[in-house]
């Protein structure tokens, strides 16, 4: 039996990794000849450092974290980015969560807030969020916390007014206590949210190897939305990710919803990084005219693993 390829993937802890945890578990890398280590990222900074370092093969990451780094990469005169977009995941955008004391937007003026990184995707459409409140950037702020959970507990403690989550910490946040303000899918209709990135240079020269991941991880999506198999998603929320009872429903239901959860053949939207390039350009971090989508995106590797796909024109 020949050696599995070895991949080093870098992702957020999150309830949207149930496909990677099915692939590892089930033998789904492993019938593709892969055997994929699993790193947690503290930020988005750390994951895109890991992979321009090469200390990482592929990323889970927002298509805006990846135009940034192009972008900025670019800007920084350190020769150009090599990370792309070959696949997405899925185009659920965070709901803006308040904690127990701020039950509207209004309550954030004078605040502070909690995000992962203040020039992200995400951060721009809480700007939005708030600017379409009639709260401007001089009237809150915005302090760099980490990752999701770091976020939420930031939250219950008291020490920020507000910030964006994703279930399970949604739901978490609601039961002690916090409050739904606003939905990101209300802002941005079309957005792309979560994708596959890699360094183009070694994509090329392992183009094998990509293929054959988008492969399983498209098989163990699949898997995740045969009815047959719900129980098992559920104990691996439970045992992979520590999503247990009502917060592991309330995450499964999220990622097999059709509008904002898990794509079935995990196809890159592109209308959608549009949008995220348009909102980047609103917020005034990138400048005009705003470029194509396709220079951030590769869809050679995932036309070779499954076709081209609806979402991919």
């Amino acid at each position: 039996m020949s050696p599995l390829n070895r991949l080093r993937l870098i992702q957020f802890g999150a309830g949207y990794n149930l496909p990677v945890h099915v692939a590892a578990s089930h033998g789904g890398f492993a019938r593709h000849g892969l055997e994929v280590d699993v790193t947690y990222t503290p930020n988005s900074t750390f994951l895109a450092d890991g992979l321009e370092a090469g200390d990482f093969e592929i990323g889970h990451t927002s298509a805006d974290d990846v135009i940034a780094e192009v972008e900025g990469r670019t800007l920084g005169l350190t020769g150009g980015s090599d990370i792309f977009l070959f696949m997405g995941l899925h185009s659920g955008l965070l709901d803006l969560v308040g904690a127990p004391g701020s039950a509207d937007i209004e309550s954030f003026r004078g605040k502070s807030l909690a995000v992962d990184s203040k020039v992200t995707g995400f951060v721009f459409i809480l700007e939005k969020m708030l600017r379409m409140n009639g709260i401007g950037p001089d009237e809150y702020d915005l302090v760099e916390v980490g990752g999701w959970e770091s976020r939420y507990r930031s939250l219950l403690d008291g020490t920020h007014a507000g910030t964006l989550l994703t279930e399970p910490f949604v739901g978490e946040a609601v039961e002690a206590g916090c409050h739904v303000v606003a939905r990101g899918s209300e802002i941005m209709p079309v957005y792309q949210a979560t994708c596959g990135a890699a360094r183009r240079a070694w994509a090329k020269d392992n183009a094998d190897t990509l293929v054959r991941y988008i492969r399983a991880y498209v098989e163990a999506t699949a898997w995740c939305f045969d009815p047959a198999n719900r129980s098992t998603c559920l104990e691996l929320l439970a045992e992979k990710s520590g999503i247990e009872g009502r917060a592991a429903e309330r995450t499964l239901a999220v990622l097999l919803d059709p509008e904002e959860g898990l794509y079935p053949r995990a196809e890159l939207n592109v209308a959608g990084i549009g949008a995220a390039l348009d909102l980047r350009a609103e917020m005034g971090h990138l400048a005009t005219p705003v470029p194509p989508a396709e220079k951030y995106i590769d869809l050679t590797y995932h036309s070779k693993a499954v076709g081209p796909g609806e979402g991919e024109g």
